[in-house]
């Protein structure tokens, strides 16, 4: 039973979506951040990517704090105040365009005042990604939205970390990141008032009817084939629930019945996965805090051979090779796994991501056993260090569950062996 309750957490920390339209601007807030006119490097268009994107923003019902040319100062009272505008609205939407760079690992947003000598300078004296997206998630509202068009030419080359492109960020709780091009890559400027990438979201964010995932990939489609297909946009998303930023198109109050519903009802799991969660941890605790006294016990009869524990033979059970399906829960991506289980040599392999290396036995239960994974190989295309547990289903069949190194639940799927005889 206690299994079945902790399969909630799959739902529980991917509910958190957005009502399907917001009519009050105290719903819906805006950063919008354009700078062009850098010392090194200067741009074209940022400035008018920036006043265009606020004004429809605007026009959408949002209030929206416009910032154009800032310095590192204006950019952190800005956020700042965007951050009070989102403890009490619903949305929040990050713009930004300009400058922006990754240094071993981590993204920045270039002020235009800044002054750089080395790569420690960006670390200092820019803004991280990750502090903007931590503010926002920190604030509490229901749908975060950031659009990242800072993947330009990089004007520091040579720096120690330093690439080209924007680096992959992890989406945090009920957020949608949309980045000008793929990780690594570098986005075009423009020639015309916009740049390419903006001008096509011009186009598409005001349509009514489209969720905010086909508001996106209509523009990567867009892009796409005017660059020649050179600039193809990235997103990623933790949504669950459809968020129409220019409204539904009709049918508003069914939307919000059916999300109003999900919500109780997902609320009702949360707080059933808590108890369970509580539970489990009590007795890991009493199980802990329990002690034998060796001299106290009988001793055994010596045999030939160690029988085997509960949870020795549940893991020899498992010898074989184990396949199936890894989904996200947005349902939008899924890859192979192929999970290979020999005495001492555990191997975890994901064919459609050309990605894969070993797994470490952290603990073992008669229902259900912990692995460490450590690539080998495809390290820039798979997330490494993450955890896997995986338990008992139904005969032939295992529960695969995939973690993040910071505990937040990735991936699920369902494993199938036909050569044994599943436990």
């Amino acid at each position: 039973m206690l299994r079945k309750k902790c399969m909630v957490l799959i739902l529980f920390l991917t509910c958190f979506i957005g009502f399907p339209i917001f009519s009050h601007s105290a719903n819906r807030t805006a950063l919008v951040i354009g700078n062009s006119n850098y010392r090194t490097a200067p741009l074209i268009n940022p400035v008018n990517d920036a006043r265009d994107i606020a004004q429809v923003l605007k026009s959408l019902g949002f209030e929206v704090i416009c910032k154009v040319n800032a310095g590192r100062r204006e950019t952190e009272d800005a956020v700042q105040q965007f951050h009070r505008n989102l403890n009490r609205a619903q949305v929040g939407f990050f713009y930004y365009a300009g400058h922006g760079m990754q240094i071993d690992g981590k993204n920045y947003l270039l002020p235009v005042d800044i002054q750089v000598k080395s790569s420690a300078d960006i670390k200092y004296r820019a803004t991280q990604v990750d502090w903007i997206l931590s503010k926002m998630e920190d604030s509490g509202s229901k749908v975060n939205i950031v659009v990242l068009d800072a993947c330009r030419n990089n004007p520091f080359r040579g720096f120690r970390g330093a690439n080209d492109g924007l680096v992959p960020i992890q989406s945090v709780r009920g957020s949608f990141i949309a980045y000008a091009t793929s990780p690594g890559s570098v986005a075009q400027d423009g020639s015309g008032r916009n740049g390419l990438y903006t001008s096509h979201l011009l186009q598409n964010i005001k349509k009514p009817g489209l969720t905010v995932e086909e508001v996106f990939r209509e523009v990567r489609r867009s892009v796409a084939e005017k660059s020649n297909f050179k600039q193809i946009p990235w997103d990623s998303s933790s949504l669950m629930g459809a968020f129409y930023i220019a409204g539904a198109g009709g049918g508003n109050d069914d939307d919000r019945r059916r999300f109003e519903e999900d919500q109780a009802r997902l609320e009702r799991q949360r707080r059933e996965f808590e108890q369970a969660k509580a539970e489990f941890e009590r007795k890991q605790l009493e199980a802990k805090q329990q002690t034998v006294e060796v001299a106290s016990l009988p001793q055994r009869p010596s045999y030939s051979h160690k029988e085997d524990t509960d949870e020795l033979q549940f893991l020899k059970k498992l010898k074989g090779v184990w396949e199936g399906e890894g989904k996200q829960y947005n349902n939008k991506s899924s890859w192979t796994i192929k999970m290979k289980i020999a005495p001492d040599d555990y191997k975890i392999d994901y064919p459609s991501l050309n990605c894969g290396g070993n797994l470490i036995l952290l603990s073992q239960t008669n229902d259900h056993i912990e692995f460490r994974e450590k690539l080998t190989y495809g390290r820039n295309r798979c997330t490494d260090n993450g955890k896997i547990i995986i338990s008992k289903s139904e005969k032939h069949k295992l529960k695969w569950l995939w973690y993040y190194s910071n505990g937040k639940l990735g991936a699920d799927s369902v494993l199938t062996n036909s050569t044994i005889s599943a436990p």
